[in-house]
């Protein structure tokens, strides 16, 4: 749900089942995509790899 008034946005964050991270504040969006990002070079390469 929304934060209402006064609350803070946090948002918790599960990689695999597990909780790793409550993000908070204004850079939710970034810090999630970042944590995606690494999730998926850690789990399939980073894409350097020959097709």
């Amino acid at each position: 749900s929304l934060p209402g008034t006064g609350e803070h946005p946090a948002a918790p964050v599960y990689v695999d089942g597990l909780k790793t991270v409550t993000l908070k504040g204004d850079h939710i969006a970034a810090e999630f995509q970042a944590i995606v990002d690494d999730y998926v070079r850690s789990h399939y390469g980073d894409g350097a790899g020959s097709a």
